[in-house]
């Protein structure tokens, strides 16, 4: 039982993690989407406010201005840079004085030259350009990365995985105790009360057990064919161990309580109630001596003489060699005679 709901939180665990992991996720990409179309909305809307002026500037041939209105779009959150091209590939003014008047014939810049209306393409993962037709020949064009979001979220994504983390150990952990609570404990109490180790597996002992509880509820001490019945029951099913006895014939469990006694001249017992401690039971010390010794080590049959009776105590074993109980028999001793 208890591996079972072992089993069962680690299942809960990895279910609620996966379910976590999904959850951040989509958290992840919706906050994602929406800050990068905030912030690309935001860029684009501050390169407007100024293409106006650019444009003018051209327009009137009027280089410093112009040279101005390019230092402002330079100077806008995330903008890399920002420059006028020709048709011809030739970079007419640039944020970066080292570029003036070149001309670069990488396929970025003929793929720019080629738009022929205001657009915002993306070049990578993270970085962005927009381009405006200025005229017929020019066109303005502002490169941009919005890789600082990412990576800002990237931190808030961990943060995520982590409290999901905890999350998912807080519920298995409550899974755990919870199965304890509402299944495991019942079932010990059960185990306990049934005074069985393993009660799932059909072993000698379990039907011993079975056996007794049923019988000695329902079993009429003066109906002697009941008693009978009783008794050759138990003789069938301990023949393993050893013969059964008419005389005496007691079965402990592996915690000393009595399960089933016959001793009809009280030799063993002086008391017959099913459940107690043989502690409880007998005052012959050698009876309790000898029961302490198989509890602590249940490997030998032992034998101890009882006024006129011989009387033997064998330790019973499970199938898998645990120590499930003791059955303690006896006869006349035959020197008696």
């Amino acid at each position: 039982m208890k591996r079972n709901i072992i089993i069962l939180s680690v299942l809960s665990f990895l279910f609620s993690a996966v379910l976590m992991y999904l959850f951040a996720e989509i958290l992840y990409k919706e906050r994602i989407s929406v800050q990068i179309k905030s912030a690309q909305e935001s860029i684009v809307s501050g390169i407007e406010l100024i293409a106006p002026e650019i444009k003018a500037s051209l327009t009137k041939v009027d280089d410093i201005s112009l040279l101005y209105s390019i230092e402002k779009l330079s100077k806008i959150k995330s903008v890399q840079e920002s420059f006028i091209i020709d048709s011809d590939l030739n970079i007419l003014i640039h944020d970066n004085s080292e570029k003036w008047n070149k001309k670069y014939d990488q396929d970025f810049y003929r793929e720019l030259v080629k738009i022929k209306e205001v657009a915002v393409r993306n070049i990578d993962s993270y970085t962005m350009v927009y381009s405006l037709p200025l005229n017929e020949t020019s066109s303005l064009c502002v490169k941009f990365s919005l890789q600082s979001i990412y990576d800002s979220l990237k931190l808030w994504k961990i943060k995520l995985y982590v409290y999901g983390f905890i999350v998912s150990l807080l519920f298995a952990f409550a899974v755990y105790y919870l199965s304890k609570f509402l299944f495991l404990r019942p079932f010990n109490k059960a185990k306990k009360y049934l005074s069985v180790n393993n009660t799932t597996k059909k072993t000698i002992y379990y039907d011993i057990v079975k056996m007794a509880l049923s019988y000695s509820g329902n079993a009429d001490e003066n109906d002697e064919n009941s008693l009978l019945k009783l008794k050759n029951f138990m003789n069938v099913l301990c023949k393993s161990y050893l013969s059964y006895s008419d005389e005496i014939f007691v079965v402990l469990d592996s915690n000393a309580r009595l399960i089933y006694c016959s001793d009809d001249n009280n030799v063993v017992l002086d008391e017959k109630t099913v459940g107690e401690h043989i502690v409880k039971l007998t005052r012959n010390s050698e009876i309790l001596k000898s029961v302490s010794t198989l509890l602590e080590n249940p490997s030998d049959v032992i034998n101890i003489d009882i006024s006129a009776y011989k009387i033997n105590l064998t330790p019973v074993k499970d199938e898998q060699d645990d120590f499930v109980g003791i059955i303690i028999s006896g006869n006349t001793r035959k020197d008696t005679f």
